[in-house]
């Protein structure tokens, strides 16, 4: 009973394989990981637009600071020459805010442009990437497709000489004529040497038998007739 089991998940594991493989395309496994990859490709580019959008946002923000740090600096000369030096101090000290807000987001610009430097080049190098796979993908379809058909004439070729191809009905006929031939030529020389017996024998009887008139006229002669 072991063996019986044995054997029996033997033959489980062989079908599960054999399923495997007739289920296994490889070209349109190639397919989809090309498309999977320009989908990646494309949601890789939304991010990077979106921080490069971000980046003309920090721009501008900076702008407004550089443009503040101009304002509160003129304001504050104008309040020294009026003779107001705590509007000039509260002025000045807006304008420190100003600057450090403004190094702050050229810091944040830098590096984001840094970034999508290094993003696009990324970018590219991965369009270049599933540029070349569509191609060998293409190529190697068409090798695929050739195999194939080799493999199945070569596979035809061989089962036409086998014993359970179609044509080898034609071979079994074929035998079976020759047999039936075979076998009328035979009879048909048993058949001549029966008729040739025959006559021979009908020969030698017909020397054999006696002959009536000659037995006639001897008794004649024996009787003076």
């Amino acid at each position: 009973m072991a063996k019986f089991w044995k054997a029996f998940s033997n033959f489980l594991r062989e079908k599960k394989n054999q399923s495997a493989q007739a289920l296994s395309d490889p070209v349109r496994d190639g397919r989809y990981a090309v498309g999977d990859s320009e989908k990646r490709i494309m949601q890789f580019e939304s991010k990077v637009a979106t921080l490069m959008a971000e980046t003309k946002r920090l721009e501008r923000q900076k702008a407004d600071a550089d443009a503040d740090v101009g304002k509160y600096q003129a304001a504050a000369e104008k309040a020294v020459e009026a003779g107001g030096d705590e509007d000039a101090r509260n002025l000045l000290e807006a304008k420190a805010q100003a600057q450090a807000r403004s190094a702050s987001l050229q810091t944040d610009i830098d590096r984001n442009r840094q970034l999508v430097t290094q993003l696009r080049d990324q970018l590219g190098k991965a369009r270049a990437k599933v540029a070349r796979a569509k191609t060998n993908l293409t190529q190697l379809a068409a090798r695929h497709e050739a195999a194939t058909v080799r493999r199945e004439l070569a596979k035809a070729a061989s089962d036409f000489g086998a014993g359970g191809s179609p044509l080898a009905a034609l071979d079994d006929l074929q035998k079976s004529v020759d047999a039936e031939e075979t076998e009328a030529e035979a009879l048909e020389e048993l058949a001549s040497q029966q008729t040739s017996a025959d006559e021979v024998a009908a020969g030698y009887e017909a020397r054999s038998a006696p002959d009536i008139e000659a037995e006639l006229a001897k008794l004649k002669a024996q009787k003076g007739k």
